[in-house]
C-alpha cells in the first residue's frame, strides 16, 4: 500500500475546491512487483495527461479494461524490487505483458519488459509444470494510447 503522512499534505487552501488531496511524497511497504502507468482523459476539447501508481496486476487490468470514452491508457512501467529483478536495486522498465500460470501446486507471474527480458514473481516451477493453466494479464496491444 502507498502511505501517506500529514507533514506531506499540501495546502492549495480550496483552489480548485473540495476534492482529492495533494501530497508531496508518499511511502509504500510495497515488496513486490507495482506498476506505474501514464493516461489521458478527454475533458471537453482538450486532453488530462495524469499518472497512476497502482500495487496489483489486477488494479493494472480493471484499468486497462475501463478504457474508452474518453479514457486512454498510454503505457504502463514496471517497477520491480531487486529481489524480482535480480540487478540488486529497483527498477522502473517499460511492460510489455504479464503472463499468470497457476497449477494446484501455486502460482507464478511473468512479467515480461522491454528488451527480451523476463522476470518471475512467485513459483518459477509452475510455469513447467503439466496441466499449470496460464493466462496473459497484461499486453502492450492492450494500450489505446500504445506508446513506449
Amino acid at each position: 500500500m502507498f502511505l501517506t503522512h500529514e507533514q506531506a499534505k499540501v495546502d492549495l487552501s480550496g483552489l480548485f475546491g473540495e476534492g482529492p488531496a495533494t501530497w508531496s511524497y508518499v511511502e509504500h511497504n510495497i515488496h513486490r512487483p507495482w506498476f506505474y502507468a501514464a493516461m489521458s482523459e478527454q475533458v471537453e476539447d482538450f486532453p488530462l495527461h495524469s499518472m497512476v501508481m497502482l500495487s496489483s496486476d489486477q488494479l493494472l487490468r480493471s484499468l486497462v479494461d475501463s478504457q474508452g470514452e474518453g479514457l486512454l491508457l498510454e503505457s504502463v512501467l514496471l517497477v520491480s524490487p531487486d529481489h524480482v529483478n535480480n540487478s540488486g536495486r529497483w527498477m522502473m522498465e517499460p511492460l510489455e505483458a504479464i503472463l499468470r500460470y497457476e497449477s494446484a501446486e501455486g502460482v507464478a507471474h511473468v512479467y515480461q519488459v522491454l528488451g527480451d527480458r523476463t522476470y518471475i514473481y512467485g513459483d518459477a516451477e509452475v510455469l513447467a509444470q503439466e496441466g499449470a493453466r496460464s493466462e496473459t494479464l497484461f499486453s502492450y496491444s492492450m494500450l489505446s494510447g500504445k506508446s513506449l
